[in-house]
């Protein structure tokens, strides 16, 4: 049987409309991306079924088996279709909308559980241009509950492009996510043949229709912002051609074709601006990248010099080169020292990043004891502990650990970035380290605190740079967000890494640095500063 031509395009259809939502969800798990998923293969599953029950035309039974399934998958795309207009409006928060959802929800299942009954539809309806089978009294009732909430579902979104309150993005997005609904919302004409009425399936065309404005919502209007425009718009090439290659057998007028090549062409057009745009980006976040650097830069070896007076004249005043001090001097000036030196660490570490950036790291390699190392360390950390009253433990291993090779002074600086934080935001306890020797040729060494820890949601982001966790801006408010960067950097720099373990807030937190014991380690090595 030769189908009538859009039948042919739901195939096409539904794989696009599943890779935008598939992709959608993977790029960031939204809770409307997770819905638009669910919709999206609903949906999907409705174009197939629908597809295959016009195949099997003649045979009654696949009819009514096909039917009954593409029906099961409308049911449960109803709610979602509202569910996910209330998501993208924000209209969550009213109590109506809530009320309204998971009614939409219950109806929903009652209706996907009727769908597969006679109670829903029942024998078969054979036409002119294909079959369908017959509605019973599960379906008017269905009909109705499928116009309500589509009708509900446009009014939000009808709304929410009119609201001036909203900026002119949301109500963009909205508009076109309207208009492609809509359109979508017109496949209900094809119900009518349930109730006898011979109609050519002309609102098939409605689905391939949909799938363009839904794409083009989320490639151009940024629908979801997580979406990489040119990967979907790839996939709408290959999906366009697809309707040639698998359906050879259809005969499509010059008009169809012509449809399908402009579509093709205007999805060429806009890949090929994307691509234009993607340079342009990188290009400007390289020019400003760079003169972030030149400024820190420039800014921490100007300020360097008068750190370094600043320092060394509050020194010459504490040993009494210009006079015995004064008890009540005494205490300003040991605050403007530590200031000082607080400052010129925090100037050291700017400068260690910008060399970084700037590709000027170099390793002088050499084989070094790391239980040595470590000891050093600590030796140079405990007088800070012992000040703030923290215990302060240095596990050695049991046996002697083989030599590692590496930059010594780049690991201790790692080192001490790591266990100068520990000291430093550990009010009550103290700090626990450990060297081992992995089974993998690795050496760890283990720093665990007792101080503020870090949530799930800060651990992924503390290695990046400029990026501090909020009661450690609390805390200590000069810090720059660099250590850990720094520490990171020159652990992989070695083809080491670094974990971060913490139970919540209050609870602690422990680092592992895994080191190996030989590596081939290039002397000198290129690092690219990254956003916070």
């Amino acid at each position: 049987m030769v189908l009538p031509f859009p039948v042919y395009f739901l195939v096409p259809s539904s794989i696009l409309v599943i890779i935008v939502g598939l992709y959608s969800w993977l790029r960031i798990k939204k809770p409307e991306n997770a819905i638009f998923l669910g919709l999206a293969f609903c949906q999907s599953v409705w174009a197939l079924c629908t597809f295959i029950m016009w195949k099997n035309c003649g045979d009654d039974q696949a009819v009514i088996f096909w039917d009954r399934f593409l029906y099961f998958a409308t049911t449960l795309m109803i709610p979602l279709l509202y569910h996910f207009t209330v998501e993208i409006c924000g209209l969550w928060k009213k109590r109506s909308c809530q009320i309204l959802t998971r009614a939409a929800y219950v109806l929903g299942l009652f209706f996907a559980y009727l769908s597969t009954t006679p109670y829903f539809v029942d024998g078969v309806f054979n036409y002119t241009w294909g079959c369908h089978t017959y509605a019973k009294i599960g379906h008017h009732f269905f009909f109705a509950y499928l116009l309500i909430f589509c009708l509900l579902a446009l009014y939000n979104l009808f709304t929410t492009s009119r609201d001036k309150k909203n900026d002119s993005s949301t109500r963009d997005k909205a508009g076109y996510t309207f208009l492609a609904f809509s359109v979508f919302t017109c496949n209900a004409v094809g119900m009518l043949v349930a109730y006898g009425i011979s109609i050519y399936p002309i609102a098939y065309l409605c689905f391939p229709i949909f799938s363009v404005i839904i794409t083009y919502v989320v490639t151009e209007k940024n629908l979801f912002a997580s979406v990489v425009a040119t990967d979907i718009l790839v996939a709408v090439i290959i999906t366009l051609m697809s309707t040639f290659f698998f359906f050879s057998e259809l005969e499509l007028s010059i008009i169809v074709k012509g449809v399908i090549f402009a579509l093709m062409l205007f999805s060429f057009f806009l890949l090929l601006k994307h691509n234009h745009e993607e340079i342009q980006r990188k290009e400007e976040a390289e020019r400003i990248s760079k003169l972030k650097t030149e400024f820190i830069s420039i800014a921490s070896h100007q300020l360097r010099t008068p750190l370094a007076a600043i320092r060394g004249y509050t020194v010459m005043l504490k040993d009494g080169d210009f006079g015995e001090l004064s008890k009540e001097a005494k205490t300003p000036i040991e605050y403007i020292y530590d200031s000082s030196v607080s400052m010129i660490k925090m100037i050291n570490s700017l400068l260690s990043v910008t060399r970084l950036e700037k590709g000027k790291i170099e390793l002088k390699i050499e084989n070094f004891s790391i239980t040595d190392l470590v000891q050093l360390c600590v030796n140079e950390v405990e007088l800070a502990a012992k000040e703030k009253g923290l215990y302060l433990k240095y596990i050695k291993p049991r046996r002697k650990l083989p030599l590692v090779k590496g930059d010594p002074e780049k690991i201790k600086q790692a080192i001490m970035n790591i266990l100068n934080n520990a000291v430093l935001y550990t009010i009550k306890g103290g700090v626990k380290v450990r060297v081992s020797l992995l089974k993998s040729n690795f050496v760890r060494i283990e720093i665990e605190d007792t101080g503020i820890g870090f949530e799930s949601d800060e651990i992924k982001k503390m290695f990046q740079s400029f990026s501090r966790g909020k009661r450690g801006v609390d805390l200590y408010a000069q810090g720059t967000g660099l250590g850990l960067y720094v520490a990171r950097s020159f652990i992989e720099m070695h083809k080491g890494n670094i974990s971060l373990y913490s139970e919540g807030k209050n609870k602690g937190s422990k680092f592992d640095i895994d080191i190996p014991i030989r590596a081939n380690i290039a002397t000198k090595q290129d690092f690219i500063l990254m956003s916070p």
